[in-house]
């Protein structure tokens, strides 16, 4: 038995306890006490423990796991979108889009924004528009017929380009007529013959904010009042809670500290997080300079406590390859099927006297990079840094990296740098984007989980705004199928094992977050965050792990998840002798 004996809490016995520590222990039971793991061991060891007070949990042979760590989960993204009313999730016709639409209309104010969620199903979005039985995109014209006095706006995903679409109304207000000129990267679909915008609208999306287009939009577009909004954040959180999800590293496009900050004062927060800001890397280097030189609630170990921290910054190079927007070495075909490429929002020199501002006002950096030449330029500008002054010690972090080399993933290693990924690109847009748009053999080791293993680099796994329970995520780094063709993508770059899989999203999550030494693996001293499963899933068939589900999730030993009662209280009578 590994702990001590005093006043005793919660006792949970009677199952498959996986400690994730370095042995990757498996015990039989353990004790909370506070918010801290005091002991682990055997049944018998554990029933010494049990006081008049103790809570008693029988786990019945079920399988425990320390709490998920989502290491780039965009919950905030998720809560914003869950803002847009109507939803057209399901929506499985031109006609049901109309019907959904027409019902808001019916109880709205005249002239009062109709701003709907995108078309499809969350996260992937597939199918559209060959799914709809008329085989084509609304248009202003069925928009109109149910909605003639409220603009009506259906945006493009962030997670797949579809086309935005608007009525009439909202075509007005944007001032978009049949002389409207395209923009680079928008395309405004218009009637035969007339010229007449038929409402769809492509390119138009937050990744296109440079466009005049998009600009106009979002000054029109009412703003969600402050407390709708942090309504929304708080319920995201609770989401992750029900799938096990008990921490986020929300350090990529997070513009709402204050408000995170805020629940979690409140209590309201039921996920730790640990938050970045963002780099404003378009701006000039001095502005950058000071920008950084103002953020004192983020430099060296940032401020908050082990429910919201904030510490770091944020610099992103380029943008996701389904909307065209990875900068790659070699060009590849955009949304609209035409030869293109990505850029940076830095060049590699820029980039690398960010990261020299970040070393002189000792902020933690983080940098995302999406392209095969985003990645290489993210390592040659640290690796010019590090000849400077070293950065082993300082826990820097790249994310999303899908392509590196073991060369570069080897320099990493050796500038102490630490990395989040996401293995769910295959299932979601593996042979669209990667096999087919971008050409050659590079699906063959994207996102090589295998090479950063090897390497010895802790290497955490994430949702990315999509699918955001973990199961399904590790079931995705497992089997690596695209979501879309059925078709295995998995390769020996790719091949891990299912412990070495469960660790990404636990312990390896923890080191991205600074927070390995309190959570991420269940050892006496740790925070208690843990989740209990339906099923084993280091025994159960791989395609199981899917549909696993989490049956009790707990965060500093306060249960937070329990839809079965597993935890109803059986305080014991006595303590065993």
């Amino acid at each position: 038995m590994k702990g001590n004996t005093v006043d005793i809490d919660t006792v949970l016995r009677n199952g498959k306890v996986v400690t994730v520590d370095r042995e990757f222990s498996v015990v039989d039971a353990f004790a909370v006490r506070g918010d801290r793991i005091v002991a682990l061991g055997t049944d018998a060891e554990m029933a010494a423990l049990i006081g008049p007070g103790t809570r008693v949990i029988d786990l019945a042979g079920r399988m425990v796991l320390p709490g998920f760590v989502d290491a780039h989960p965009h919950t905030i993204h998720r809560a914003l979108q869950n803002l847009a009313q109507p939803s057209l999730a399901g929506a499985e016709s031109v006609a049901e889009v109309a019907r959904r639409i027409g019902e808001r209309a019916a109880n709205a104010e005249p002239g009062a924004w109709i701003w709907t969620t995108p078309l499809g199903d969350p996260p992937d979005y597939v199918g559209l528009p060959d799914r709809f039985s008329e085989r084509r995109w609304p248009t202003r014209a069925d928009l109109d017929a149910v909605a003639p006095d409220n603009p009506v706006y259906i945006p493009t995903s962030a997670y797949w380009p579809h086309p935005a679409i608007f009525n009439s109304a909202a075509l007005r207000l944007l001032g978009v007529t049949e002389r409207t000129p395209d923009e680079p990267n928008v395309r405004i679909a218009r009637e035969p013959g007339t010229g007449t915008p038929t409402g769809v609208v492509h390119g138009l999306n937050i990744f296109n904010r440079s466009s005049r287009l998009f600009g106009a939009l979002q000054s029109l577009l009412p703003t969600p009042p402050d407390a709708t909004v942090r309504k929304a954040i708080a319920d995201a959180f609770r989401e992750n809670a029900t799938v096990g999800v008990t921490a986020c590293y929300e350090a990529h496009g997070n513009f709402f500290l204050p408000v995170l900050h805020e629940l979690a004062a409140a209590g309201a927060l039921a996920n730790r997080v640990v938050g970045a800001h963002e780099v404003p890397a378009r701006q000039p280097l001095e502005a950058i300079g000071e920008w950084m030189a103002a953020l004192t609630d983020a430099t060296g170990a940032g401020t908050g406590d082990d429910r919201m921290r904030t510490i770091g910054a944020t610099v992103t190079l380029d943008g996701p390859p389904q909307f065209g927007l990875s900068l790659m070495h070699s060009p590849y075909r955009n949304p609209q099927g035409e030869p293109g490429n990505g850029y940076s929002a830095v060049s590699t020199e820029k980039l690398a006297d960010i990261a020299r501002l970040a070393v002189r006002h000792d902020l933690r950096l983080n940098i995302v990079a999406a392209g095969d030449q985003a990645c290489a330029m993210t390592v040659r500008a640290l690796e010019s840094v590090h000849r400077e002054t070293s950065l082993a010690d300082r826990r820097w972090v790249v994310q999303h990296f899908p392509y590196p080399t073991r060369e570069q993933i080897a320099s990493l290693k050796e500038m102490g740098l630490v990395a989040q990924t996401y293995t769910s690109v295959d299932f979601s847009r593996g042979e669209e984007i990667y096999v087919d748009r971008m050409g050659g053999d590079g699906w063959r080791s994207l996102v090589p989980l295998r090479w950063w293993l090897d390497a010895g680099v802790p290497v955490a796994l994430s949702s990315d705004g999509g699918h955001y329970d973990p199961l399904f995520q590790l079931w995705t780094a497992l089997r690596r199928t695209d979501g879309r063709t059925g078709r295995s993508l998995l390769t020996p770059a790719k091949t891990v094992t299912r412990e070495e899989a469960i660790a990404t999203y636990t312990i390896n999550g923890a080191v991205v977050m600074g927070a390995e030494d309190r959570i991420g693996s269940l050892e006496v001293g740790k925070l208690a965050d843990f989740v209990v499963l339906d099923r084993d899933i280091l025994r159960c068939p791989v395609d199981e792990i899917r549909e696993t589900r989490t049956v009790l999730t707990a965060i500093g030993g306060r249960i937070v998840h329990d839809p079965g009662s597993l935890a109803t209280e059986t305080s014991a009578k006595h303590r065993p002798r």
